[in-house]
């Protein structure tokens, strides 16, 4: 069968009309397939067969990639990581500041300051 758009003598309006008719069609076919694939790829990835595969594959490759453990020496073993880095200092910092503000109570002083200010604008 010989396509609308190949016949010379149809006229030209008709032959656009029969191109997009058929170019709609077709995107509605690929639609139609993409959800139709996503659906067959969904349905696959979260069966529970796939699923239990995919965990006893991960745990054996954990399993075999793991590095053989150092031995350190006991005059290692000993001796505390005293290095400071910016890192520590935060951390350091930060919990200096929360020990602080937890045992110095700044909200009670905060709220007696604006409860003094308050009382010594009132006129008596």
């Amino acid at each position: 069968m010989i396509p609308a758009w190949f016949k010379h003598n149809t006229p030209l309006q008709a032959q656009i009309r029969d191109a997009e008719r058929r170019v709609l069609q077709r995107e509605a076919l690929v639609r139609l397939g993409k959800i139709k694939l996503l659906e067959n790829l969904r349905h696959q990835i979260t069966s529970i067969p796939n699923l239990a595969l995919a965990g006893g594959i991960g745990f054996i490759s954990g399993e075999l990639s793991k590095c053989p453990k150092r031995q350190l020496s006991s005059s290692a073993v000993n001796v505390p990581n005293t290095e400071k880095t910016p890192f520590r200092n935060a951390i350091t910092l930060i919990l200096m500041a929360r020990t602080f503000y937890t045992s110095f109570p700044v909200t009670w002083l905060i709220k007696r300051f604006k409860q003094s200010e308050i009382s010594a604008r009132k006129p008596d």
